[in-house]
């Protein structure tokens, strides 16, 4: 089997269903589910999303993209969702964040 941490760090940037993930795997859904709690002691949607926000915000720091590339890049098919879990994961815009307000 290939180890999750692997698929996981290298692909989360990505925008795949949870199948996808488990199929890069080669594992079913539920196994997928149950060694990634295993391994990372939470689900995967959970960690997704505090990994893709995390990115984001250091595109913040580094890069002068874009709100919606950033949110691209990071994961968020949506940049209005993106900026909307990011507020409430920061208490802070993406703008406001990138400029340190």
């Amino acid at each position: 089997k290939i180890p999750i941490w692997h698929v996981m760090e290298n692909n989360y940037m990505y925008n795949l269903p949870l199948g996808e993930f488990a199929k890069l795997t080669h594992r079913s859904m539920t196994t997928f589910k149950n060694d990634f709690k295993k391994y990372y002691k939470t689900t995967p949607g959970k960690w997704l999303l505090e990994k893709r926000l995390e990115h984001a915000k250091n595109l913040l720091r580094s890069t002068s993209k874009s709100i919606g590339d950033i949110a691209f890049l990071s994961g968020f098919e949506n940049p209005s969702h993106f900026c909307r879990v990011f507020k409430t994961r920061f208490a802070s815009t993406p703008s406001k964040y990138r400029s340190g307000n």
